[in-house]
C-alpha cells in the first residue's frame, strides 16, 4: 500500500496525502499487538502448560490472595469453573457485605470439589478463558 501511494506522490501529492492521512488514522483507531506480544502471549501459555508449578494443588493462602485480586469478574469465573447460579448466589448470601469473602468461599469450595485437580494451571486456564489478566494471577507462575 505504501508503494502505491508513494508512486502518486509526485503526480497527485493531494491524494497521497489524503490517502496517507486515512491509513493514519485507522491504524491509530485499531489496537495494535505487535508480532512479539502474540508470540510472547503463545509462550506464556505453552510455559505455563510445562511448568512444574502448573502441577500444583493451590493452597488456602495463594486461593487468599487469588480472591484479593479478582473483581466483579468472579462470577465469570465460577460459571467456568463449574458453579451454578444458585452456587453463586449462595456464596452471596452467606458473605452478604464481603465480596472477599464471597470470592475466597467460592474458590475454597472450588478446591474442595476439584481435589488434586485443583492446579494453578487449571485454574490459570479458566481464568484465560474467561478474559481474566494476568497481573491477577501472576503471582502463581
Amino acid at each position: 500500500f505504501m508503494m502505491f501511494c508513494k508512486s502518486l506522490e509526485e503526480s497527485y501529492d493531494w491524494l497521497y496525502k489524503d490517502l496517507l492521512e486515512q491509513d493514519q488514522k485507522k491504524q491509530s483507531m485499531a489496537p495494535v499487538q505487535c508480532e512479539e506480544d502474540v508470540l510472547q502471549d503463545k509462550f506464556a501459555r505453552m510455559n505455563l502448560q510445562d511448568s512444574p508449578r502448573a502441577k500444583e494443588i493451590l493452597t488456602e493462602k495463594e486461593l487468599n490472595k487469588l480472591a484479593d485480586k479478582l473483581g466483579s469478574e468472579w462470577e465469570k469465573l465460577a460459571i467456568e469453573l463449574d458453579f451454578k447460579k444458585s452456587d453463586i448466589y449462595k456464596f452471596k448470601e452467606d458473605n452478604k457485605h464481603n465480596v472477599h469473602g464471597q470470592i475466597f468461599d467460592m474458590l475454597c469450595k472450588w478446591k474442595e470439589k476439584s481435589g488434586k485437580n485443583a492446579t494453578v494451571g487449571k485454574m490459570i486456564h479458566s481464568m484465560q478463558e474467561v478474559s481474566i489478566g494476568e497481573d491477577v494471577f501472576k503471582f502463581l507462575l
